[in-house]
């Protein structure tokens, strides 16, 4: 138990690093060309979260054979690591570590080539989730993945968005922070409901009994739920009062940034609910 726990906390604060790097190099490739005075700062941070990522992902996967012997000892256990190493857990590791290592390597130079790389490596990070969990043994497995492909590439945008958009605020012209925000709520505008259409027709073809929402799964799946009702309040008041209002009245950049740190917290509670949910429960039990 003690391993499952601390894997389902290395393998949370994986999702945070890795989907705030893919998210950034997104970000950068979409709104690089406006950014006057934070890109730096935000290409440090987009390459932090890389090479976080790279570490805390590495760290999951060789804890996978301490989970299967029940202590960490399976750490150094060459066999249980060797059927590791032959299961779909290799895969989703190589992949993740590929998309990791391209963003480390290019999310810190400029140019449409660089920032084109950049994405490269987010949808291979992305595509890491392809090939685990319960999606990935689901007889629809081809209609699992386009929708989970979907519904993390927005998760990507959006949660990898919110600190870049924290020190745009901060260091760009009141004038330029508001154009970004706005171009921004734009685009999450169409994408992301996507999150929820996804993620109910996720629920809808995995889910197959009402009593899964009395479980500790269908529980973590409300709880989400929950939180994404939460973020689209907030997202709502940064497009329509808090952003427009950027560019004429100053003071009103503290709200925005306060708002968009709730935000990301509670991202990075979904994303951990997330982990817990794939470590220790299924919709089947």
């Amino acid at each position: 138990m003690l391993t499952d726990a601390i894997s389902a906390f290395v393998r949370a604060l994986s999702f945070i690093a890795l989907f705030q790097a893919a998210g950034i190099a997104i970000f950068i490739a979409i709104f690089g060309r406006q950014l006057e005075f934070s890109s730096l700062l935000i290409r440090r941070v987009g390459f932090a979260s890389a090479v976080g990522g790279l570490l805390l992902v590495s760290i999951h996967y060789g804890l996978e054979a301490a989970r299967m012997a029940g202590a960490m000892t399976g750490v150094f256990d060459l066999s249980l690591q060797g059927i590791v190493f032959d299961s779909s857990m290799s895969t989703a590791w190589g992949l993740r570590i590929a998309g990791l290592a391209l963003i480390a390597a290019t999310i810190r130079r400029s140019g449409a080539m660089w920032a084109q790389l950049s994405v490269a490596g987010a949808a291979l990070t992305i595509a890491g989730f392809l090939f685990v969990g319960h999606t990935a043994s689901h007889a629809d497995r081809g209609w699992l993945a386009a929708l989970l492909s979907l519904h993390l590439a927005v998760v990507a945008f959006w949660f990898g968005a919110l600190y870049p958009l924290i020190a745009v605020s901060q260091r760009e012209r009141s004038v330029v922070a508001a154009q970004i925000v706005e171009d921004f709520s734009r685009i999450a505008g169409w994408w992301v409901p996507g999150i929820l259409v996804a993620g109910v027709l996720l629920t809808v073809m995995l889910v197959d009994r009402w009593a899964v929402f009395g479980e500790s799964y269908g529980e973590l799946l409300l709880a989400k739920g929950g939180a994404f009702a939460v973020l689209m309040v907030l997202a709502a008041l940064n497009k329509w009062r808090y952003g427009p209002a950027l560019a004429t009245v100053p003071q009103v950049a503290t709200a925005f940034r306060r708002a968009v740190a709730v935000e990301y917290l509670l991202i990075c509670g979904v994303l951990s609910a997330t982990a817990v949910m794939t470590t220790f429960f299924s919709p089947e039990h």
